[in-house]
C-alpha cells in the first residue's frame, strides 16, 4: 500500500472516532460488552449450526471479539494469507476483507475501503469486533449471558453477487486506483443495468472531474505525486434491498487530499435508488423528527462549524442491519478532523410497530 494511502486511512480513522460514530453492536450480544476496564481478555464460548466451534471469543476493550477464521467457519467464505505482504484476506457476503500486517499492526480494508473498526492482534491471533461481523460479513448473533456463549447464525441475504470491478487509467506523475462495484445475478435484467448505470456512472464523472482539475494545476512531479482512488463497501443485503458506502479520494499534493462520499441504497426488484424519505415511508414528522435530533448532535460536536438548518432534500444516508445511517460531507458541518459526521437511527425508531424495513418499497421478500 501506498503511504499516502495509509497516512489518509489513519486520517479518516481518526476522524471517524473523534466525529462520535460508535460501531453498531448486535443488541442480543450487548451483554457481552465489558464496561470495565480488565487486564486480560475473558474467553466467549461461540456457537454455530448446533455446534461449538473449537475457536473461542474474547471479550475485551468493550466488545466481543471473533477470530478471523471462525468469521470464515460460519459465513462460509474464505481465508487466505499472503506471506510476502503479511495480508490475510476473508471473502464472505459480497465483501472483501483484507487485514494487513506489514506494519506490525493491523491495517483493515474492505473493497479498499477503510471501515470504522479495527481488527486486533490478541494473544498471537488475530480478531474483529462482532459488530463487524453483523454489518459486513452477513453474521448475526445472539448472546447467553448466564454462559457466556454467543451463538453465531448466517443472515439470509438477497441472491445478488456484487463484483469489484477495477479499471485502467492513467494520469502523468498520479497514483490512481479505480474500483467500483457492479451486481449480478438480478431476476430483472433492467434493474441490474439500471444499478450498474449508476454505480459506474459516479466513477466516471469523478474521474473525469480529477482530470481536468489535474490540467488546471498542472503536472504533478514524481516525487509528489497527485492521486485518485475509489472504493466502496456493501452495508446492507436483505429484505430485496441492497446499501453501499461509495467514495473517492484526491489529492492534488496540497497540504491534505479530500474524500468524498456517497450512500446507495437500491430496491433490487426494480433497481430504482431510494431516497431518505422512501425508507421512512414518506412520513413528514418522522422527517422532521430526525432532523431535529441530527442538529442537537452536530451542535454538540466540539468540532460543529455553523450553518446546520435541517436535512438536505437530497440528505447523505446509507442503511445498515441496524438500522439508518444519516452523515455528512467533510467540512460541510464540521472541521476535517472530526471526519464524516454519522448519526444512527435504529429501524424500531423510525418505522411504525411491527413493520419490516423496505416493506413498502419492494416486493422482493
Amino acid at each position: 500500500m501506498t503511504t499516502w494511502k495509509k497516512w489518509t486511512s489513519a486520517l479518516l480513522a481518526a476522524g471517524v472516532i473523534m466525529g462520535g460514530s460508535t460501531a453498531w453492536m448486535d443488541q442480543a450480544v450487548q451483554a457481552a460488552a465489558v464496561t470495565s476496564k480488565v487486564t486480560a481478555p475473558a474467553q466467549v464460548t461461540l456457537k454455530a449450526g448446533g455446534k461449538t466451534l473449537t475457536q473461542k471469543g474474547l471479550l475485551q476493550g468493550g466488545s466481543t471479539w471473533v477470530s478471523l477464521t471462525a468469521v470464515k467457519d460460519v459465513a462460509g467464505g474464505t481465508l487466505n494469507y499472503d506471506a510476502k505482504t503479511k495480508t490475510y484476506t476473508v471473502a464472505v457476503a459480497n465483501n472483501t476483507m483484507t487485514v494487513s500486517m506489514a506494519d506490525g499492526q493491523p491495517n483493515v480494508f474492505i473493497n479498499g475501503f477503510y471501515p470504522k473498526f479495527e481488527a486486533k492482534l490478541i494473544q498471537g491471533r488475530l480478531y474483529i469486533p462482532f459488530s463487524a461481523m453483523r454489518d459486513y460479513m452477513g453474521v448475526q448473533g445472539s448472546w447467553d449471558a448466564k454462559t457466556k456463549t454467543l451463538t453465531l447464525s448466517k443472515v439470509k441475504q438477497n441472491s445478488v453477487k456484487v463484483t469489484s470491478v477495477t479499471e485502467k487509467a492513467t494520469v502523468k506523475n498520479a497514483e490512481v486506483d479505480i474500483r467500483y462495484p457492479q451486481v449480478s445475478g438480478l431476476a430483472s435484467k433492467e434493474a441490474e443495468a439500471a444499478i450498474n448505470k449508476v454505480l459506474k456512472d459516479e466513477v466516471d464523472t469523478s474521474f473525469a472531474a480529477f482530470k481536468k482539475q489535474t490540467a488546471e494545476f498542472g503536472e504533478a512531479t514524481a516525487n509528489r505525486p497527485y492521486a485518485f482512488e475509489t472504493s466502496y463497501v456493501v452495508t446492507y443485503n436483505e429484505n430485496g434491498v441492497l446499501g453501499l458506502i461509495t467514495q473517492h479520494y484526491e489529492d492534488y499534493a496540497g497540504a491534505h487530499g479530500m474524500t468524498y462520499r456517497a450512500g446507495h441504497t437500491f430496491a433490487l426488484d426494480t433497481g430504482k435508488e431510494l431516497t431518505l424519505d422512501n425508507v421512512l415511508q414518506n412520513s413528514k414528522s418522522m422527517r422532521e423528527t430526525i432532523s431535529k435530533k441530527v442538529g442537537e448532535q452536530l451542535k454538540a460536536n466540539s468540532g460543529y462549524l455553523s450553518g446546520y438548518k435541517g436535512l438536505n432534500k437530497d440528505q447523505d444516508f446509507y442503511v445498515t442491519p441496524a438500522g439508518v445511517v444519516v452523515f455528512f460531507q467533510l467540512y460541510e458541518y464540521t472541521a476535517y478532523a472530526e471526519g464524516f459526521p454519522e448519526m444512527t437511527f435504529a429501524y424500531k425508531e423510525i418505522l411504525p410497530k411491527g413493520t419490516v424495513p423496505f416493506s413498502n418499497v419492494t416486493s422482493d421478500k
